[in-house]
This record gives structure tokens, sequence and C-alpha cells, in this order.
């Protein structure tokens, strides 16, 4: 997770602030928890004062929302960009063997802060489970991340996920996930985890053509 970028020197127009708070409020939640983090230390964080965040969230439970859904966006935003080029017209097999490398590019930017990233998510499901409103949310937004992917294996696979994997399109994106999140949880514990290169090798082992018996 990138640190918070100095404060604008102009006056900031009113996404700018939503966004700068909601990256203050995403590294607080991080570090401290959302029960250990005030309304005040989002404001002074961001370089705004209270009011500032009053005047476009209506609680902490609104701001904690806010966060999830732009952590979120951000995650299908990155899957998105792996749909193959569709002006080009490529085999199956063409596309397979340019997927590890893909899966691992769009992954890239989660590495260095694989650690944090898990402990703002692992708040928010903490926080979901709390309260009900933001478990709403949450599973809203965490089966728009497994619809993505699903959609995303089954456009890269034309449909022929199960012939090519052995795996249904639903439960290949589901194990993707899983490794995603698992390998995020264990990185602290395990030394350095990279979930891009060990989503890619997966895929890459999935995809490998049959190799003729001898």
């Amino acid at each position: 997770m990138p640190p918070l970028p100095d404060a604008p020197t102009r006056r900031p127009t009113r996404a700018e602030v939503c966004e700068r708070l909601l990256q203050a409020a995403a590294l607080l939640f991080a570090e401290r928890g959302v029960p250990g983090t005030t309304i005040d230390d989002v404001a002074a964080r961001a370089g705004f004062t209270k009011g500032a965040v009053y005047s476009n969230y209506a609680s902490k439970t609104d701001l904690v929302i806010a966060v999830l859904e732009r952590e979120t966006q951000a995650q299908i935003d990155a899957l998105r960009a792996m749909t193959p080029d569709g002006s080009t017209p490529v085999s199956i097999q063409g596309t397979l063997d340019e997927l590890p490398q893909a899966v691992r590019r769009a992954y890239a930017p989660y590495g260095d802060g694989t650690a944090d990233d898990f402990a703002l998510m692992a708040e928010l499901r903490s926080r979901a489970v709390a309260d009900d409103r933001v478990m709403a949310v949450f599973a809203r937004q965490r089966r728009a991340v497994l619809e993505t992917l699903r959609e995303l294996v089954d456009l890269v696979f034309d449909g022929r996920t199960r012939d090519v994997t052995g795996l249904s399109a639903d439960s290949l994106a589901r194990v993707l996930i899983s490794i995603s999140v698992g390998s995020a949880f264990d990185a602290p514990a395990t030394g350095d985890v990279s979930p891009a290169d060990l989503m890619g090798d997966l895929v890459a082992a999935l995809t490998r053509p049959e190799r003729p018996t001898a």
C-alpha cells in the first residue's frame, strides 16, 4: 500500500478531497484497525479538518464502506486490465501462453504492500462481521470480484475452462482468489511471498499443453 502523497498546495476539488480521505483512512485502518482509528485521525493524516470528513461521510461506518468499495474497485480494475485485446484474433493456446505473465503483471502492484493490503481487507472483513450494514456491502463487493474473475476466466479459456484445466470457470476463479488471499495472509509469517508469481505459476501449470505419454 503506497504512502499518502503530500497535500496539494492549491484548493483541492471535492473528488480530490474524498480520494485523499479514503487513502488516509485505508492506511490508518491497516495500521491501527477500524476501532483504533478516529475521524480526527483520518482528517489529520489527510491534511484536512474533521469538517472535511463529515462534509463527505456522515459517519465512520460510511467511511469504512467507501474504503471497502474503493479497494474492491481497484481489484476489479486490475482484473479487467488482464482482458485480452479483442481487436486481434488469437488462438486459445496463444492466449493461454501469454496468460501467466499477464497474471503476474496484474498482481505485481500488490506485491510490496501485500501484508498491508491484507491487513486492511482483514480489518474490513472483521468490521463486516460486527456490522450488518458493512457486511451487506462486503458480501456484494466480494461477489463482484468473483463474478469479474469468473467472466475473465470464461473469456480467456473461450468457454473451455474445464477442458483445459480440469476445473470449471467458477472453481478456477475461486481457487485464484483463495491463493491471493492465502499468500497475503501468510506473508508476515513465511517471508517474502508474491501472490503475482504464485498465481502466475499456477496458471502456467494449469494451462501447460498436455505432453504425450511415452
